[in-house]
Order: C-alpha cells, then structure tokens, then sequence
C-alpha cells in the first residue's frame, strides 16, 4: 500500500516534470556527447572542441551569457575522455534512432542489474528506482548514470577478488572522472593489491585511447574541462554550485567541496576498521565522489541508489526520497521563491540545488546511523538515559 500510495502521488509530478522538457532534447546527451563523437573518430576527425569551449568561457569572462552558462541555452558536445568515445562508436555504426533505442534498453539493463548486484531483490525497490526522477531523467538525455551505478556494483559485489573491481573503478574513472573517492575507499579498507592494478588498467586504457584517436585534443584537454567546468558550474545542482550561487569565487567554492569529501573520506576510513565498515564506507565514497565535483546534474543522483541499498536492500521509507524528487522540479518556483532581479542561473541554482544536497544529506546522515557500532552506541544511551517512572512506582511514591 505504501508503494502504490507513494505511486499515485509523485508519478503525476514526474509526468509534469517530463512534459516541462521540449522533444528536441530526447537523448540529448547522449547525440551530442557520445553518439557524435563517435562518429568523429570513425571519419578520422578530432572529437574534441576545445576553441568552442574557450570562446564560451572568454565570453563569461567578458561579462557576456555563454551558451551553455543557462538552460535555455545548453549544449551537448564531446568533453567524455577518449576510452568513452572509443567504446560507443559501434553504436555510432548505426542509424541514430537504432542506436538510441539500443542505447535506452542497456540503460534500463545495467540499471537492473547493478541494483541486483547490491543485493537488491524486492521488486518494489526496483520498481522505485526505475520510475525515480533521476534514472527516468537519465534515460530522456542518454546519460551515463546506469552505467556508472553497474559499474560501482561490480566493484562492491566483486570486492573480495582482485580483477572485477580493479576493472570496475578503473573503467568508471577513466569515463567519468569524478567516481575518483572509490579508489580511496580501495586504500582505505587496505586492497591495495587491487589499487594499484586498478591505476595500471587506467593508465594502460587511457594511453591506448588516446593513440588510437592520434592523441587528437590531450594537450589542451585539462584546459577544455577547465573551461568547460568554469562555464556550467553556476547551474549544476553540486555543492560547488550552490557555494557559487551565493557569492563565493569558483576557486574557493571548489576548495571547500573538495575539503568536504576529504572528511566523508576521513570518516569513511574510520568507519572502514569496524564491523561491516566496508559497506558503510563504499556509500560515503559515493556520496564523496558527488560532493567534491563542480558539476553534478539531476540525473546524477540516480547514484544514490547505491548508498540507499547498501543501507537496506528491502523497500523502506529512505528508498523513496529519490522518487519525491519530481515534486521539487516542479514546486521548487514556490519552495524557494526569488525576486526576478537575481539572475536566473543563481536562482534556479538555489531552489532545486540546496533541495537536492538535503536529500543527500539525508541518505548520508541513514547511511551512518545504519553503521553497527552507531547503532550499539545509541543502544547504549538508551540504555543510560532515566525511564519514565511506570505506573506501580507512582503507586508506592
């Protein structure tokens, strides 16, 4: 009855939320990011523009909008690292309407199954991740997330082997970049073994893609993410974002995230020498990885699936926190309203951004108290905190 209950009041808003969203944007990510990319290589082009994304942030620079500084002015380019763009040219072999809706059932799939791998069985959870605003807003633009979530649960289901999670991180960082914090949970709970044949595979992948793409773009691609990061920050829905939003200089809202992460990290360390700490301490390097980057989009949080099933594989209150999510895209005009002389990046970015980090913040503050020795602890002050006096000693007093 909860499901259903929970069913019949958010899946209205998704439906808003999606209809808010114009056609043209369907896979959008996916085209301009991955799909075009490919293509690119196989015709022995660069997929990288780099010019473009400077021209952009000169703009910003100059006081001007760039394209791509607010929603209404997006774009989506090349800017995954070359093992990225290598891996998706067979699907750029296609027609694009093949390769999309080829592209959309792996998402579904790895989505599926990574959930599975985190040992998740109830359907019900299932069933509330694929109907949750981020996955089903990953799937409209033909984002990564699905991937990224199977490959993190490779590496937790795999953990006490020695290639399947070296792999796993190694592919996950060399894709995305900022799933970095999981080769510090590798350090931290001591496989140092796997590490250190996770940093060889990445290098070795790295190298080789970008030989195989004539090393088009590597000199002035730390520029590119520089530039690009400079430019989308002000609108993403990170802690960065929200620090900018509110006056902070980028280098200083970056240091700060960063400084953020380091403690989940720290944290995570500490808790990783308990009992059942490895569990705990994967989900706070989950929870650090979204933290410490400059750009995190909605469709991104479909990762905290991760944390909210290591915590409980079975349907509880916290497995819906993703799926209430819908109501802030919708009602966050009215949550957080703001007067129309600040500028609409800043304002967007203060009522859905602060919304999302205190869902995250929930599932972190869960994902500690589920840790065993918290829970002895509270168990502890339970059991010295005084009792209400009971009826027989009222009776004798």
């Amino acid at each position: 009855m909860l499901l259903i209950a929970a069913l019949l009041g958010c899946v209205p808003f998704l439906i808003l939320a999606l209809a808010r969203l114009p056609s043209s944007s369907v896979l959008f990510d996916f085209r301009g990011g991955l799909y075009n990319a490919g293509r690119d290589i196989i015709h022995g082009l660069s997929p990288y523009q780099p010019g473009f994304l400077a021209h952009q942030a000169a703009i910003m620079r100059a006081g001007g909008i760039a394209q791509g500084e607010t929603p209404q002015r997006a774009f989506s380019i090349p800017v995954y690292p070359a093992p990225a763009n290598l891996a998706v040219i067979p699907l750029s072999l296609l027609p694009f309407w093949l390769a999309g809706t080829l592209y959309t059932l792996l998402s579904i799939a790895a989505m599926i199954l990574g959930l599975a791998l985190l040992g998740v069985r109830d359907w019900r959870c299932i069933a509330v991740a694929l109907i949750s605003w981020p996955f089903t807003y990953g799937l409209y633009l033909g984002a990564l997330g699905p991937f990224l979530l199977l490959g993190a649960a490779i590496a937790w289901h795999r953990r006490a082997t020695l290639w399947p999670p070296a792999i796993a991180i190694a592919l996950l960082v060399i894709t995305k970049v900022f799933p970095w914090p999981l080769g510090i949970w590798l350090l931290i709970t001591k496989r140092f073994r796997t590490l250190a044949l996770a940093i060889a595979i990445g290098a070795v992948l790295t190298l080789a893609a970008w030989a195989a793409i004539g090393f088009h773009g590597l000199a002035q691609y730390p520029h590119m993410l520089s530039d690009l990061s400079f430019i989308q920050a002000g609108r993403a829905v990170s802690l960065v974002a929200v620090l900018i939003a509110i006056g902070l200089p980028s280098g200083a809202a970056s240091a700060v995230a960063i400084a953020a992460a380091a403690a989940l990290l720290g944290f995570a360390w500490r808790i990783a020498k308990r009992p059942d700490g490895d569990r705990t301490a994967f989900g706070l390097a989950i929870i650090a990885a979204l933290t410490a980057t400059p750009i995190v989009w909605e469709h991104y949080m479909v990762l905290l699936f991760i944390p909210i099933a290591l915590i409980t594989p079975r349907l509880s209150a916290i497995w819906f926190l993703p799926l209430c999510t819908p109501l802030i895209t919708v009602t966050s005009a009215v949550i957080a309203p703001f007067s129309s002389n600040v500028q609409i990046a800043n304002r967007d970015t203060l009522r859905s951004a602060v919304l999302w980090l205190v869902l995250e913040s929930l599932v972190l503050l869960r994902l500690c108290l589920s840790d065993p020795e918290l829970q002895r602890l509270k168990a502890r002050l339970r059991l010295r905190s005084p009792s209400p006096p009971t009826g027989a000693a009222l009776k004798r007093a």
